[in-house]
């Protein structure tokens, strides 16, 4: 096995590849395919993922390096400041190309006659109007905060911009932090409505009139970002909503995981930060010096903004097909009649908010049962599901409180809910429910029908115009029935339930998973025909990767569309010389999740749709959903599947030392681009007509690539 810089034994490290991913959507700033805004808003998205990394992942290294420094990652064996020492220097050539990136396309932006200036840089007069607004403005909202002996350190603001400062009067030398006020906009712009300056530069050009009477020796900006995984630790005789607000408080005294640093490098500053960065009890491999301004998650205004005036600078409106003719009893006659597959936004997510909704305001419905996990502001869903309550009808929600970052909003929610009417439930002791599950049931002349729905996705109408998810509609007797029990199972008291159709985590996915590869494993020693492809967000999970391995070993073609991270080694001689592993990155987060398995021509396949991504996390931690889906919606999504299988122009091809590299020559065929044109054809019409349709379509546009 050769070894490389992100791993030694048979597995990558799963943050070292999530580095990676990131750095894929860093790459979408320079895809001149994406407009300009948009490639700013991938420096943004960027980003705002890495701040998120930074408080959930990278802590629990650091903090197992602290405590246990000979410890070693069970995937490739090294120590855990091993890890972080890698992490480090990937992260800092991320960091690199990002900003390079940024001044590139800021100097585009010009070409736009919009510019981003230094105050040095500005006429006499724009430096006279930046003087007025600080000082009428900026000044009386600043407080500089001292340090020294009789001011203790503060607890900075995480993920704002700060200015140190170090003073100086004669023989006196003294040290300040200068926060950002916060209300105020990071970019400022002039009375010229094309000229904008950074605030905190407005303020470093001014600090003389902050510290009056004292000489600045130097200054520089820093931005600090914090542990938010704090472990919970659950008491079963406390109420959880009262531990889960106590939990949002506990969570803010987390310690500091990373500090980032932007000015010009000296030794005297070097000294300044390693002072804080002691006070901070940070390493030298937490500290990143950003060749720019801090924090480029300021640009997602700032492109919102611009979108306004230079529209043509963006991606053009999209909306998905709504589906007009799936409204109200319609909707619910043609879940009764077949099964329904729709793949979002290609297909509007308005389809299953009008599910909802008709179902509140139908006087036949009796009952509503539904997972939540993450809702979008002024939510529909929730909206729907009040509606119903105060209609008399019985509705059960389970949501889940310990949806990180949403916290304090699902907190929120449920108060909302309860007022309601609603019965709500946090479903399962030490576990995630992470699943997205819906159930109506309605009495109509003294007989009962129920009507299922299970997804990929949140029921967050939000970022189901962002995300790709598929929805799955059924009225079969075995869904519905597994899906009452399953329920029962998390509202109440009852033994694990047998389904008939679903499998079910903890544990049952990780087993169905597997024992499907088993049966594609022996029909293809058989008839030599089978195929395995898989459609996630992440593959870290060890027993499925060596299952996959061995699957590979006997020849089995095997096809991984991984969005994220992936610790499966692809490519190597006598493990996994039959498996592809592609990432794609593109307008929308792929986000849905399939699971294939073919038997060539002589058995049916087999593919399920499931809220659980291949990670041991899912498998064994959280209440997760794996659905299997027949017939002509089966069909359909092995054409999604065949589809993304053909991308080349947003894909990228993980190699066998670790790296993704893009396959662009001779192919522009981009599945989302595919979707987008012709989420028309995606429609399940009939059993009869949509695959073929579908599928002949598809073939002719191939003939052309």
């Amino acid at each position: 096995m050769e070894i490389s810089d992100l791993t030694n034994l048979n597995y990558y490290h799963r943050d070292l590849s999530w580095l990676l991913f990131n750095r894929r959507v860093i790459h979408e700033a320079k895809d001149a395919s994406n407009s300009l805004l948009e490639q700013l808003r991938f420096l943004a998205i960027a980003s705002s993922n890495l701040d998120e990394f930074f408080m959930v992942r990278v802590p629990s290294i650091q903090s197992v390096a602290r405590l246990k420094p000979d410890s070693k990652d069970r995937r490739t064996g090294w120590t855990k400041k091993e890890v972080l020492l890698k992490l480090y220097e990937m992260n800092l050539n991320n960091t690199r190309l990002q900003y390079q990136y940024y001044d590139a396309l800021i100097e585009k932006l010009e070409e736009q006659l919009y510019f981003i200036q230094d105050v040095e840089e500005l006429q006499s007069e724009d430096r006279q109007e930046v003087a007025d607004f600080f000082h009428e403005l900026l000044l009386p909202a600043i407080t500089h905060i001292g340090l020294d002996v009789y001011h203790a350190f503060p607890k900075i603001v995480e993920k704002s911009i700060h200015l140190f400062v170090k003073l100086r009067q004669g023989e006196d030398v003294r040290q300040a932090i200068v926060p950002l006020p916060p209300l105020f906009k990071r970019l400022h712009q002039l009375s010229n409505p094309q000229t904008y300056v950074y605030l905190e530069q407005i303020i470093a050009y001014h600090l003389s009139d902050i510290f009056v009477g004292w000489e600045i020796e130097h200054s520089f900006f820093f931005r600090i970002t914090y542990d938010k995984d704090l472990e919970f630790q659950e008491d079963a005789d406390e109420e959880l909503f009262l531990q889960m607000e106590e939990y949002v408080i506990e969570r803010n005294k987390g310690l500091a995981s990373r500090l980032e640093i932007s000015g010009e490098w000296s030794a005297t500053i070097e000294e300044s930060v390693l002072y804080l960065a002691e006070k901070l009890q940070l390493e030298s491999y937490d500290l990143y010096w950003v060749p720019g301004p801090l924090d480029l998650t300021f640009l997602f205004p700032v492109v919102d903004e611009l979108a306004e005036k230079l529209p043509e600078l963006i991606f053009p409106n999209y909306k998905g097909n709504p589906h007009k003719e799936l409204q109200g009893e319609a909707l619910f006659r043609k879940i009764e009649q077949e099964d329904l597959l729709l793949q979002h936004p290609y297909d509007s997510f308005e389809v299953v908010l009008r599910l909802l909704e008709a179902a509140a305001e139908d006087p036949n419905t009796i009952a509503i049962k539904q997972t939540l996990y993450r809702m979008a502001p002024n939510s529909r869903v929730i909206a729907a599901l009040k509606k119903a309550a105060m209609k008399g009808k019985q509705v059960t929600v389970l949501v889940e409180l310990k949806a990180r970052f949403d916290e304090e909003n699902n907190l929120h929610w449920v108060q909302e809910l309860e007022q309601a009417g609603c019965y709500v439930s946090y479903g399962l002791q030490h576990l995630k429910t992470h699943c997205k599950a819906l159930l109506i049931v309605k009495k109509e002349k003294n007989q009962i029908k129920q009507y299922a729905h299970f997804g990929t996705g949140n029921y967050n109408e939000k970022s189901a115009k962002l995300y790709t998810d598929i929805s799955f509609f059924t009225a079969k007797n075995e869904y519905v029935e597994d899906i009452t029990v399953f329920f029962n199972f998390l509202s109440g008291y009852r033994s694990v339930p047998e389904y008939q159709q679903i499998s079910v985590s903890p544990n049952g996915i990780r087993e169905m998973l597997l024992e499907n590869i088993q049966a594609v494993m022996d029909h293809f020693q058989e008839t030599k025909t089978g195929e395995i492809c898989f459609k996630i967000n992440s593959l870290t999970d060890t027993v499925i990767i060596d299952k996959l391995y061995e699957a590979s070993q006997i020849g089995i073609p095997i096809y991984l569309i991984v969005r994220g991270a992936c610790c499966l080694k692809p490519g190597v001689a006598n493990l996994s010389e039959t498996i592809q592993v592609t990432s794609i990155v593109g307008r929308f987060l792929e986000h849905s999740r399939i699971y294939a398995f073919s038997f060539g021509d002589e058995k049916e396949s087999k593919v399920w749709i499931s809220s659980a991504d291949a990670m041991t996390r899912n498998m064994l931690h959280r209440i997760e959903i794996a659905t299997p889906v027949t017939g002509s919606t089966r069909d359909e999504l092995e054409t999604i599947l065949e589809t993304f299988k053909k991308d080349q122009k947003k894909a990228y091809y993980l190699e066998e030392n670790g790296l993704y590299k893009r396959h662009l020559e001779g192919n522009d065929f981009s599945a989302q681009d595919f979707f987008m044109e012709n989420s028309v054809s995606l429609t399940v019409v009939s059993k009869e007509s949509s695959k073929e349709g579908f599928l002949a379509k598809i073939r002719q546009l191939w003939q052309h690539h």
